[in-house]
């Protein structure tokens, strides 16, 4: 064997042991150290043999001072949670509870205990607040309908010759020959899709209650419910998101299917999200259940949509030929270089190497982004070519150089440099409109409920159910951002919709939609500062 060769497979075994230590330090990491991807706070981006992270014309203390004296005119307000200062709990939290007093008082007869005369009250003081729980209880409601007979048709005296019955109006039934009512059917909905709480579970709440609810009976009435109601309002959501919206963020999860003709219980399958952009006017969630995640079917899934696409850097994304434009997520961008940043056996990161310079690029873009946030659309765009578009010119240059020299240490940096070099278009993206965000963190944290409450039910049984799973979660999520009463606006749609004349009907079932403006202030939450959309009242 050669020299070359005998060296070139010294260095593969140095790159594979550099790989295999970072492996097992970020190991240690995960189960004994901060889970959060935590940069130190006092940061040292030099590198011995490299120098400074930005080049001496452009250092980062001179990009930050130029920064600084370029934002003058920029006023920075941050939202901080007033501190509550009283003890106990908050007046607001208590307002929209029944209250009733129970007061401690002496008979009327009650004497003096010093001289035996006759007592007088004299003020009341409160001692203690406490908020009692009254548990839920069930009742049969027999719906009656009452029948009348006409007094005088099929008498000698009229000219009807027979008599005439007449039957008093009657609701229609949530679903016909079955006991459930719209209350029934969502409590089950809401305990399964916004707690978390499977069926199999709520069968044993139900039994402890008195009631007897097979598990297989209200997945049945969930799959049923969803087919004849919900199914042409999700079509319409997702119709409506794409026409009138001009961002969309998408992601994907999966989820086990166990009865899908051709496939095994064990096959993987795919839950498919849409999301509307932060400043979209029309706020929705889209929630559609596929068998994989194949280019075709993320045509198929985002068929008709032409605006802004935001998503990871999954490569089926890139053959939607539709999209004006396709931006890819920082966030992700960052993580791979946080994961490769070698860690030492004290838990600590190494912050002269690639990797840690790597993550300070994505920091600096990320710390831009929090300095404009609040400036409008236009202006963000002409704040991001001030100031973030040299950082990412000299971040693709430094990418591209440490690959071309292979200044590689771990096999997890080279990724994380090939990802970015790879996606550089779409990661530059965001220069071109003030819309777009860094990150696809927003439909990531409307896919987490989701994949929660999946470690507890496990899998969808069939393709109805799977299907049923993703139209109420839309339904449930959209709701959510548009800060109505989940309970409530399910219990609202399961009342209304089936005493339509025609529940197929998209003009009469616009005013359904989670933003729609038709909808009875009652369902909407009260305002609160935490929540994403914003109450009808405001």
């Amino acid at each position: 064997m050669s020299y070359e060769e005998l060296y070139e497979k010294y260095q593969n075994l140095e790159l594979e042991n550099s790989s295999l230590k970072l492996e097992l330090n970020n190991l240690k990491k995960v189960i004994f150290g901060v889970k959060r991807e935590h940069t130190p706070k006092e940061e040292n981006i030099i590198d011995g043999e490299q120098g400074s992270l930005f080049s001496d014309k452009n250092s980062y203390e001179e990009l930050k001072k130029q920064a600084i004296e370029k934002a003058g005119d920029i006023t920075v307000t941050y939202n901080r949670k007033a501190k509550n200062k009283k003890a106990g709990i908050k007046e607001n939290v208590l307002k929209n509870i029944p209250m009733r007093v129970k007061e401690f008082c002496f008979d009327e007869d009650a004497k003096c205990p010093e001289c035996d005369n006759e007592l007088k009250e004299i003020s009341k003081k409160i001692i203690r607040q406490e908020i009692k729980y009254i548990p839920a209880t069930i009742e049969i409601v027999n719906y009656v309908q009452c029948v009348y007979k006409c007094t005088c048709c099929g008498t000698k005296d009229s000219e009807s010759e027979g008599a005439t019955i007449v039957r008093a109006g009657v609701s229609k039934p949530l679903l016909t020959h079955s006991f459930v009512s719209p209350s029934l059917a969502t409590e089950v909905i809401y305990k399964k899709y916004f707690m978390g709480v499977p069926l199999y579970r709520q069968e044993k709440i139900w039994d402890d209650m008195g009631l007897v609810l097979p598990r297989n009976m209200m997945a049945n009435w969930i799959i049923k419910i969803t087919q004849y109601y919900f199914s042409n309002l999700h079509k319409l959501m997702i119709n409506k998101l794409k026409a009138d919206n001009q961002l969309l963020h998408c992601d994907e999860t999966t989820i086990q299917c166990n009865k899908e003709k051709g496939r095994k219980a064990s096959a993987k399958s795919y839950m498919w999200i849409l999301r509307s952009g932060e400043l979209e006017k029309q706020k929705g969630v889209i929630f559609e259940y596929f068998q994989s995640r194949s280019s075709e079917t993320a045509k198929k899934f985002l068929n008709g949509y032409t605006g802004t696409l935001i998503t990871d850097g999954y490569a089926s994304y890139n053959d939607i030929p539709e999209i004006a434009a396709h931006a890819e997520c920082w966030a992700h961008t960052r993580r791979y270089f946080y994961e490769s940043i070698p860690i030492n056996t004290k838990g600590e990161m190494d912050t002269s190497s690639h990797s840690y310079i790597g993550l300070e690029y994505c920091n600096r873009l990320f710390e831009i982004e929090r300095e404009i946030a609040k400036l409008d659309v236009l202006k963000i765009k002409e704040k991001r070519g001030e100031k973030s578009k040299p950082i990412l010119e000299e971040f693709f240059t430094w990418v591209n150089r440490i690959l071309s020299e292979k200044l590689i240490i771990n096999n997890k940096l080279k990724k994380a440099l090939t990802y970015a070099s790879n996606q550089q278009k779409e990661l530059s993206e965001f220069l071109n409109d003030g819309k777009i965000v860094l990150s696809n963190n927003l439909v990531e944290r409307t896919i987490r409920p989701f994949a929660i409450h999946r470690k507890n039910w496990l899998f969808a049984d069939s393709v109805e159910g799977a299907k049923a799973n993703a139209i109420i979660y839309s339904l449930i999520e959209s709701a959510k951002i548009n800060n109505l009463n989940i309970y409530k606006y399910i219990e609202y749609l399961l009342e209304e919709i089936p005493q339509m004349e025609d529940p197929n009907d998209d003009s009469e079932l616009e005013e359904f939609l989670p933003w729609s403006k038709e909808l009875p202030d009652e369902i909407f939450n009260s305002d609160n500062p935490d929540t994403d959309g914003v109450s009808k009242a405001v």
